[in-house]
């Protein structure tokens, strides 16, 4: 987890080595507190092949916020009676970060969107969970990302329809549905 990641001058996430953006959504609340720091904006979150990344509209306490899939755990899906559908977990702090405890976040779907989300988050989150459970038992020597084709395959099932464009650095995915 790092506050304010860096990010384009569009304001969408500047890429890591080897991240390809996956989904977007926007109307998204997100919240995290970590020991007596609490961050809290509304703005729009990117799913990517490493992390979700929520940037803020400019409302709220924060930028940006990193939530790398490889830190999280305790992660629930939340269906309210009253109030948007939801997603909570925790991760740990990454160095550099302002924060020294575990952050304990949610991001509240706002405007819908959650059931193309759903799916490709959980498989992003097993894939990851799969590579480290791998790099531990020294079946892969180096840290490496989701590879590009597992991605572009989640999407095709998902969806059932072809790709636009490639999946590819700094490229936001909109499936053809």
């Amino acid at each position: 987890m790092s506050d304010n990641p860096p990010l384009t001058p569009d304001r969408q996430p500047a890429p890591i080595h080897n991240e390809y953006f996956v989904l977007s959504r926007h109307g998204i609340y997100f919240s995290a507190r970590s020991g007596s720091l609490k961050f809290e904006g509304k703005g729009q979150l990117y799913l990517s092949t490493l992390r979700m990344i929520f940037v803020s509209d400019g409302r709220g306490s924060m930028n940006a916020f990193d939530l790398p899939l490889a830190t999280m755990r305790d992660e629930a899906f939340n269906q309210p009676i009253f109030g948007a559908n939801n997603l909570t977990g925790t991760s740990a702090p990454l160095d550099g970060s302002s924060c020294h405890e575990d952050i304990k976040w949610k991001l509240a779907f706002n405007e819908g969107g959650v059931g193309t989300f759903l799916p490709l988050f959980f498989r992003l989150l097993t894939e990851m969970r799969a590579m480290l459970s791998q790099q531990q038992s020294g079946t892969i020597p180096t840290a490496t990302a989701i590879p590009v084709a597992t991605a572009s395959e989640m999407l095709q099932v998902r969806t059932g329809a072809p790709c636009r464009g490639q999946l590819r650095h700094n490229h936001i995915f909109k499936p053809l549905v």
